[in-house]
């Protein structure tokens, strides 16, 4: 038997299953600490900054008063007030920071805070709005991106994206959020959203509402694989992701699509033969899921995490004849 097809040890099996359990801790760890995230836990009053509410000081909402003057933070100590969540917004493009505290009237302990994020653009803001989007929330109108939780309201509005979180969840505290973000939009305007044209493209049949996230850089652990737009889709017991990316040009789309598949198979991937009704379909397994990847005019895109071949077949498909329907 050659040294390539050679069966592993038990020694082998039992540092590879240590291996992956770690792995598997780290992940959970760090999706743990996301699903926790709460902007009202990080960087107190105390934390370094510029003590200005910059274009909050003239903000104002009835029934709301200043606690503080406010603090601007820059990409240089953005991390001061939100420690572990800096360098997503660093990588989407962020420009600046505001924050200031409000409290209801005559009751200084039942207060929320206003975190107003100047990003680069409206795509940027999206793309920190959609990354967060917290599960079971309510969607709302105030904006065409927003939507509210127990205790916050959160929205994207052009290059702005707004949290506005509360100290608790009281009935006076939810509606002092709920104003505190209308007052911001009437206040702002309502502007244009930053989901670029390519969060329509998915195709609509099982995709899941509010499912729709720009990953702004290093999209699946790929260096340099950036602005990638990718989908839910619930499969019965398992999610299949889809995904794409629009390029300049047709060929550069192609050069995306074979530096994943070389990303992939670089990683432990295995390549099967192309289906034959997706043409220019590359499909590995790797890890026990199926990744389908390929390009389409100025597209690179593709189906990830499908445990059922054929599913993740049947996704691709619809996914590519939605993209054949776009003009250059």
């Amino acid at each position: 038997m050659s040294p390539a097809h050679a069966q592993p040890g038990r020694g082998q099996n039992l540092v590879g299953a240590a291996v992956l359990l770690v792995l598997a801790l780290v992940a959970a760890g760090v999706y743990w600490q996301q699903l926790q995230y709460d902007p009202a836990q990080w960087g107190r009053l105390g934390a370094t900054s510029g003590q200005t509410a910059g274009p909050l000081a003239a903000f104002s909402v009835p029934g709301l008063s200043p606690l503080d003057a406010g603090q601007s933070f820059g990409p240089d100590n953005l991390s001061d007030k939100i420690d572990g969540k800096a360098e997503l917004y660093l990588a989407a493009g962020f420009e600046s920071l505001h924050t200031r505290r409000y409290a209801l009237a005559g009751q200084s302990a039942a207060w929320l805070e206003v975190f107003l994020y100047r990003m680069k653009s409206a795509e940027a803001a999206y793309s920190v709005f959609s990354s967060q989007r917290r599960s079971g929330a309510e969607a709302l109108t105030i904006t065409q991106q927003s939507y509210r939780t127990s205790n916050a309201v959160y929205l994207a509005n052009g290059p702005d994206y707004l949290e506005v979180v509360a100290s608790a969840a009281t009935p006076g505290l939810q509606k002092a959020v709920l104003d505190a973000a209308q007052a911001y939009a009437q206040a702002r305007g309502v502007k244009k959203t930053g989901a670029a044209s390519e969060a329509g493209l998915f195709p609509p049949q099982g995709l899941q509402a509010n499912s729709v996230v720009l990953l702004s850089k290093d999209a699946f652990g790929m260096a340099g694989l950036d602005r990638v737009y990718i989908a839910t889709y619930p499969q019965g017991s398992q999610e299949l992701m889809a995904f794409l990316a629009r390029r300049a040009d047709p060929s550069q789309a192609r050069t995306a699509a074979q530096g994943y598949v070389q990303f992939l198979l670089g990683n432990g991937g295995q390549e099967s033969p192309p289906p034959a009704e997706l043409p220019g379909g590359r499909l590995v397994e790797i890890m026990g899921t199926w990744d389908l990847v390929f390009s389409q005019g100025p597209f690179l895109a593709g189906v990830r995490g499908g445990e059922d071949q054929a599913a993740t077949l049947a996704l691709a498909r619809l996914l590519r004849a939605r993209l054949s329907e776009v003009k250059p």
